[in-house]
């Protein structure tokens, strides 16, 4: 009978789920601590008794739309699917050609090499040992795609997104980029996660399991976030109503309760590290995982009490998933230690930062630059400067090309002498089209004039006031800018910070895009947005509408603060002063 099928699958083997015992730990399966709540549960199943079991699935595009707002993708960015690793499937089924190779790292996940050599493909292995160096990378760079598990599994290892970034970069300059997949089926327990890398290179995609940091390993949920081109053709290859009912409703009611599953996450990574500690008996790899990585191989000797763990055969190792309280005390007492108690869990907290009017005192240069482009571009057109401050205050118009665009379309229907009484209305939906279509030469009429105002900016804070601020975990920065002249803002600070700028529709604030990556790349459990203006406000609150499971918090700075201010916000003049603000309630 093999001789129907393709030659290469007479040695496929199919794959075999590890043993479990009848009864006692199951730590090794990297499954959650936890069942789900039992409100999402009750919730979930007073969902499935409203559904119709006759009819064919229809709430994927709904609950994928969901799912891309709270990450902050654009239009077209996620791809829903069976389980990471079906759509993992999809990434080698839509890259691979007879013999191409894929790179994956050695220690690694079991299931590669099935997903490679079904579609054809052969495996490089990377040798990354107990950690994940990035070196080794860089020689198979001529490989057609590149897998890195970030956490890696069994290992736990990790590497941070700065590390990595110089192997992006190099893959991304090749001529013919390999794909770069990275597969964060364990990021909610990392440090960071890899996010932002999507929005950077146009050959990265990133993949996601709902099993883990979800609780939801029975529903067999994953996503795969990408660039939209990329990822509309990987859908193409996914089979009609690929998802049933039921996954897309536990998904969705999942994401209701986002804080609580937020929640036992923070504890297990908590749990990881007072278990890491407490087996005198072996030696443990650091791991950003929900499991530890151990030697020498502890499973015969846990098995007698009646807990499971995952071996390796040959390799005198093991992977031991951080399970409940008890099952880590357990474990902890098999291996001639104690579980140390419990203690506090410090919230990560996040400090975003607009650019303009928070790090760099930019409104002159902005403010002449606009004024000279439409003095090229309109001589005719009365154009005064409050008007650049009245646009601001509107709401809408905190990118200057578009509010030069702005001023371009109000002049053409006589309607500049709307501006002060639009304060706070968001901008003038019935020229949407005329100042889309207008952008461009506004952009290329502003920079020109910026090249020469930029002089004029003077940085309003210094790197070693941030760096020393206290009850901030990370300080990212959140701007208007676009990437051209957010390194203009660098060099007028003396120092960068990790940022997001306007590189795409979907970061253009008002939209909440870039604070949700934000949040999600350095795993936020509170996020404080400082800003000048009305739209930063904005962004902050869709922000804290998309993801309310997270404190989020405006600071107003600026001459208008308390005209965009809310009750609740920090308000203070400058950056400077409100960092004492934070320093008070740390």
């Amino acid at each position: 009978m093999t001789r129907l099928l393709r030659p290469d699958l007479a040695e496929l083997p199919a794959y075999k789920r590890p043993p479990e015992p009848p009864l006692g730990a199951r730590l090794h399966l990297n499954e959650a601590a936890r069942d789900w709540p039992l409100a999402a549960r009750e919730a979930l199943l007073a969902r499935l008794a409203k559904t119709a079991f006759h009819r064919y699935p229809e709430r994927q595009a709904a609950v994928t739309e969901r799912l891309a707002k709270r990450l902050g993708a654009p239009p077209g960015g996620v791809l829903l699917g069976p389980s990471s690793g079906a759509l993992i499937d999809l990434v080698a089924n839509g890259g691979l050609s007879p013999g191409e190779e894929v790179a994956v790292p050695d220690p690694g996940f079991s299931l590669y090499p099935l997903l490679v050599r079904r579609h054809g493909g052969r495996i490089r292995k990377v040798p990354i040992g107990d950690g994940f160096p990035v070196e080794p990378w860089f020689a198979a760079l001529d490989c057609r795609q590149l897998w890195l598990t970030l956490p890696n599994n069994p290992t736990g290892a990790w590497a941070s997104p700065d590390a990595v970034a110089p192997l992006l970069e190099a893959a991304a300059a090749r001529e013919n980029p390999p794909l770069v997949l990275i597969d964060e089926a364990y990021a909610e327990f990392a440090p960071r996660t890899f996010r932002l890398a999507v929005d950077r290179y146009e050959n990265v995609v990133v993949a996601r399991t709902f099993a883990k940091a979800l609780g939801s390993a029975g529903w067999r949920l994953g996503a795969l976030i990408g660039p939209p081109a990329l990822i509309e053709k990987l859908a193409a290859l996914q089979l009609p109503y690929s998802l049933g009912a039921a996954q897309l409703e536990a998904l969705d009611v999942a994401l209701d309760f986002a804080g609580e599953f937020h929640q036992l996450v923070n504890e297990v990574v908590d749990r990881r590290a007072r278990l890491a500690s407490a087996m005198p008996k072996l030696q443990v790899t650091p791991s950003a995982a929900n499991f530890l990585f151990v030697r020498p191989d502890p499973s015969a000797e846990l098995q007698q009490r009646g807990i499971l763990v995952r071996a390796y055969p040959g390799t005198n190792t093991a992977r031991i998933a951080i399970g409940s309280e008890d099952e880590a005390r357990r474990v902890a007492e098999a291996m001639g230690g104690a579980l140390p108690p419990r203690a506090a869990i410090r919230p990560r907290r996040l400090l975003v930062l607009d650019v303009d009017g928070v790090l760099v005192d930019a409104t002159e240069s902005f403010r002449r630059a606009v004024a000279r482009a439409l003095a090229q571009l309109r001589p005719e057109l009365p154009w005064k400067d409050d008007f650049f401050h009245a646009f601001k205050r509107v709401g809408g118009f905190n990118n200057d090309f578009r509010l030069t665009a702005g001023a371009l379309a109000l002049h053409e229907t006589d309607g500049l002498h709307r501006l002060h009484a639009a304060a706070g209305q968001g901008g003038f939906p019935e020229l949407d089209a005329r100042i889309a279509a207008l952008e461009p030469v506004a952009k290329d009429a502003v920079q020109a004039a910026y090249a020469d105002t930029r002089k004029l900016e003077q940085p309003l804070i210094l790197l070693h006031e941030l760096q020393g601020a206290r009850g901030v975990s990370d300080v990212a920065v959140l701007t208007g800018r676009p990437p051209e002249e957010l390194a203009l803002a660098w060099e007028v600070l003396g120092f960068s910070l990790p940022a997001i700028c306007d590189a795409g529709p979907h970061l253009r604030k008002p939209e909440a895009a870039g604070l949700l990556q934000l949040a999600d790349a350095y795993r936020a459990d509170a996020v404080t947005f400082v800003g000048d203006t009305r739209d930063d406000a904005e962004c902050l609150r869709r922000a804290r509408a998309l993801r309310p499971e997270l404190s989020w918090r405006f600071g107003a700075v600026g001459p208008d603060r308390d005209g965009f201010a809310s009750p609740g916000d920090l308000v203070a003049p400058d950056l400077r002063t409100l960092l004492s603000q934070l320093e008070e309630n740390a």
